[in-house]
């Protein structure tokens, strides 16, 4: 079953992550750039099987069409076209920075609304979810993909015409990080991933962590923004003090 993408609420809050990502000019947004960077997110996407919207493959197309339209070499006494990309580019542009803006105002109206009432920081998880549904608090999905884009560039492409034997499943990959926990505590989400010979084990292992996620079981955290990720047991309160969420059983 496809994994629903929660992380970005439409096209323009995933082009809002990639400008400031990136750190672009929201007012001077280099098309091709972010086109590419936008085209490569949603790759990794559907790489991971994750379910993605008709309005962000609209997005894509757009962002192609501007892109295609200024390559064309264009004449000064040529008359304006009425899809002219330099206009098409500041009107995305106004774009993210109106949305920009309605979602720090949506932010704080948001904060506002926490006032007054009892908040349980630590280990809050809401209401519960459906299981389709994935959460990471401490670290964002879009977080966690950006770190699985970055390993998957690293890793060589390899023969096309090697035959591949799977070597780990996904339940191999959740029993390996489970195992990794129960000895360590706190793991590194580049030393799970350190030891991989092809790219589909690492989709493996990124599919493992997300279950573990969904189930409760572990934590990720990032002390700083693009710093390395910490992958550790999640833990609940109860009268004996901390307790993990789940137990650390392995997965069949």
């Amino acid at each position: 079953m496809p994994l629903r993408l929660e992380v970005f609420e439409g096209p323009l809050d995933l082009l809002l992550h990639l400008v400031r990502d990136q750190k672009l000019d929201i007012e001077n947004i280099p098309i091709a750039k972010i086109t590419e960077q936008y085209l490569a997110y949603l790759d990794v996407l559907k790489t991971l099987n994750l379910d993605v919207a008709g309005e962000f493959l609209v997005m894509a197309a757009t962002l192609i069409h501007i892109k295609s339209k200024s390559l064309l070499p264009r004449h000064e006494d040529e008359a304006p076209e009425e899809e002219d990309p330099e206009v098409m580019a500041a009107e995305l542009s106004r774009r993210l920075i109106e949305y920009e803006r309605f979602k720090e105002a949506a932010a704080r109206l948001g904060e506002r609304a926490v006032l007054g009432r009892d908040v349980f920081v630590r280990d809050f998880l809401g209401e519960e979810l459906p299981e389709e549904e994935i959460v990471i608090t401490e670290l964002s999905l879009a977080d966690l993909i950006t770190a699985f884009k970055d390993v998957l560039t690293r890793m060589p492409e390899g023969d096309a015409h090697e035959v591949f034997v799977e070597r780990i499943t996904i339940a191999d990959a959740i029993n390996y990080i489970l195992d990794r926990i129960r000895e360590e505590g706190s793991v590194k989400f580049e030393s799970i991933v350190a030891h991989c010979q092809s790219r589909n084990e690492i989709v493996s292992f990124f599919l493992g962590i997300l279950e573990l996620v969904r189930l409760k079981t572990i934590r990720l955290y990032q002390a700083i923004p693009l710093g390395m990720i910490s992958i550790v047991p999640a833990v609940r309160e109860s009268e004996n003090g901390r307790e993990p969420e789940h137990d650390a059983t392995e997965i069949d």
